[in-house]
């Protein structure tokens, strides 16, 4: 009799172990992206920084992100994400509801210029953040990530992964209509 309770405790276990595995994974899959990855940064100031832009060589700033709405997406040529998102990035810097700002993310500043060449240019300026600096401030996993900034330079909004299309509609573009723009 205790061998056969034995045996199948032994049959049971594996099941139970799976069935509490898929139990946890439904939970994950389940969650919302924000909760999966809040940013402590949400407001509160864009980080502080200077860097040269990747087109231009000149000096930017966390400064030149006040004034208004800025986009700011964190991108790389060797980012294979970054394709899938690139054709609304240039859609939305085309609407000219807000300003899209990249930050090239760890990559050789030649492989970004001919990535640019191909595909087009959504950024009307690209923050070189060769050694990650930059990203590592804002709390970034990997390319592609992308921020709201306010007017006043604090960040309303993150997406971690690919922005998609109703990512943009539902999460950032509100921010944009509360104050009177698009």
């Amino acid at each position: 009799m205790q061998a056969t309770l034995k045996t199948r405790l032994l049959l049971v276990t594996p099941l139970l172990v799976f069935g509490i595995l898929v139990f946890f994974l439904a939970i994950g899959f389940g969650l919302e992206k924000h909760q999966l990855h809040p940013s402590e940064l949400l407001n509160k100031p864009f980080p502080q920084f200077k860097s040269e832009t990747l087109l231009d060589d000149k000096i930017f700033s966390h400064e030149n992100l006040k004034g208004s709405f800025f986009l700011v997406n964190v991108w790389a040529s060797w980012c294979v994400s970054c394709v899938e998102e690139h054709g609304l990035l240039l859609e939305i810097a085309a609407s000219e509801e807000v300003t899209v700002v990249g930050i090239n993310y760890k990559d050789n500043n030649d492989d970004a210029k001919a990535w640019l060449a191909r595909r087009g240019n959504p950024y009307t300026n690209i923050i070189v953040d060769e050694q990650g600096e930059l990203c590592v401030d804002l709390g970034v996993y990997g390319a592609p990530e992308t921020f709201l900034v306010d007017p006043s330079g604090l960040i309303l909004a993150k997406q971690v992964g690919v922005l998609s299309r109703s990512t943009w509609v539902e999460d950032f573009k509100p921010f944009l209509s509360q104050t009177g723009q698009n």
